[in-house]
């Protein structure tokens, strides 16, 4: 699933190729995956690409949007006649040719570029919404891990009385946005904190620790791109290379980096959690 870094290496690579193009037709391939009306967003100009935690907000200049969550398996891929970027869940789609069985949006931009909304299992989508619609669902949100609001004071604060597993708790968008599975396991480690301690427990310099090391584990994501995780990892354009460098996900039976340990990996939360049980308290 598509994590914080990989949507906005997306958005980044979106936003100085659609800013000001017009949506000159919109081909619905499936109906699950687009909601609301056509005419609301065909003949508008996009104004800006942005991203709120998972979020992929396309803003046009008639207070309308498209508001994008790719899920599990989504992808946004722009093509033109000299270009083609985009991001999402790893597949053959990001190189074959477009549309493809798996296209279930497809996006007419002027300059003769489109944009292709993928997705495997149909579970993402793009919603029509207005400003106001926009900015109800973004005040349900915890600000962005990576905000300079979210300080160990706040991340203290919203821990205190809760017993679930501080693994759970840190990725819960309530209480701060973005930081999904591959980041919350790495940034655990680093940390040195065992992901299933009850968050209630943490004192407040591991609290300030473990904040911190979220902070750099999805700054370094957003660097290299995001991760790839699977198959297509090396295609300029569109993989990332933060699974080079992963801490401890994706490594089990592997040294762990802080002390040598082995890496293992065991269910939280329905998720594949790795850790190390040598350091991590």
């Amino acid at each position: 699933m598509p994590e914080l870094p990989e949507v906005e290496t997306i958005v980044r690579r979106l936003q100085p190729l659609v800013v000001g193009s017009t949506i000159e037709q919109v081909e619905v391939r499936k109906e699950k995956s687009f909601q609301g009306s056509l005419d609301a967003v065909v003949g508008a100009t996009m104004l800006s690409v942005e991203r709120r935690a998972k979020f992929i907000r396309l803003q046009l200049d008639n207070n309308y949007n498209l508001l994008v969550h790719l899920k599990m398996t989504g992808q946004l891929i722009y093509v033109s006649s000299t270009t083609r970027v985009g991001g999402g869940h790893p597949t053959a789609d990001w190189v074959d040719e477009l549309p493809s069985k798996h296209t279930r949006v497809i996006i007419s931009l002027s300059k003769s570029a489109q944009l292709f909304f993928n997705d495997q299992r149909i579970f993402g989508w793009i919603k029509v919404m207005s400003d106001d619609e926009v900015r109800f669902i973004f005040d349900q949100l915890g600000p962005d891990v990576i905000d300079a609001s979210v300080t160990p004071d706040y991340l203290y604060e919203k821990l205190q009385g809760r017993s679930i597993a501080i693994k759970q708790a840190i990725m819960d968008n309530s209480v701060m946005s973005g930081l999904g599975n591959i980041y919350a396991c790495d940034a655990l480690n680093r940390a040195k904190i065992h992901p299933a301690r009850p968050a209630k427990s943490l004192s407040k310099p591991e609290v300030a620790e473990l904040l911190s090391q979220s902070k750099q584990v999805l700054e370094l994501g957003i660097k290299l791109g995001g991760a790839t995780i699977e198959h297509f990892m090396h295609i300029d354009g569109f993989s990332g290379r933060y699974q080079d460098v992963t801490a401890v996900y994706g490594r089990e039976g592997e040294a762990c980096y802080n002390c040598g340990g082995t890496i293992s990996k065991i269910k939280l939360g329905g998720r594949g959690t790795y850790l190390c049980e040598g350091c991590q308290e």
